[in-house]
């Protein structure tokens, strides 16, 4: 193998090579999915045990570790072939469902006895429920969208998810 085929193209044709598919549901999301079940049953049957606990943080720790390294995938990936520019998109791209988490998490920070976000069974409370609501799965479903993203497809492309992340040039005209 040339050096051109173990960079992932083919001498002959410079066309990209295939790689198998990841399809997202591996043996590693059917062990998030065993470990997380595993969280819930022990947390309403035995609720403050150690077996409890211990299902509670190997949880957030599987969790956290798998998405860390799905990151991480798609990262090693792309380097090689993303410029500077598909870079920022992406990380413009990524950002705000990461912007949404972060405004959900702000807002549960405030006590829900106070009238800081309205008084209770008001219509300012119940829009305002609804909407963090809707960003809480915005964060969540859209963070993991642009991880499948960056794991998932030829690494070779640049991102070009959508035209509405294109810097846009200032139209200057000399008169």
């Amino acid at each position: 193998m040339d050096s051109n085929a173990s960079r992932g193209i083919l001498s002959g044709g410079m066309t990209p090579v295939s790689r198998p598919n990841d399809s997202g549901t591996g043996p590693a999301v059917w062990a998030w999915l065993a470990v997380s079940v595993l969280n819930i049953v022990l947390d309403r049957w035995r609720p403050g045990s150690l077996a409890s606990t211990l299902a509670k943080y190997g949880f957030f720790g599987y969790s956290t570790i798998w998405f860390g390294l799905r990151i991480r995938k798609g990262i090693v990936l792309r380097r090689p072939h993303w410029t500077r520019e598909s870079w920022l998109r992406y990380a413009r791209l990524a950002a705000m469902p990461v912007a949404a988490v972060a405004v959900v998490l702000y807002f549960s920070s405030f006590d829900n006895n106070s009238n800081a976000l309205g008084a209770p069974h008001t219509a300012t409370r119940i829009f305002l429920a609804v909407t963090l609501t809707l960003l809480l799965l915005f964060g969540g479903v859209g963070l993991g969208t642009a991880v499948d993203w960056l794991v998932r497809g030829e690494p070779s492309q640049q991102f070009t998810r959508t035209r509405w992340f294109q810097r846009r040039t200032p139209n200057l005209t000399t008169q």
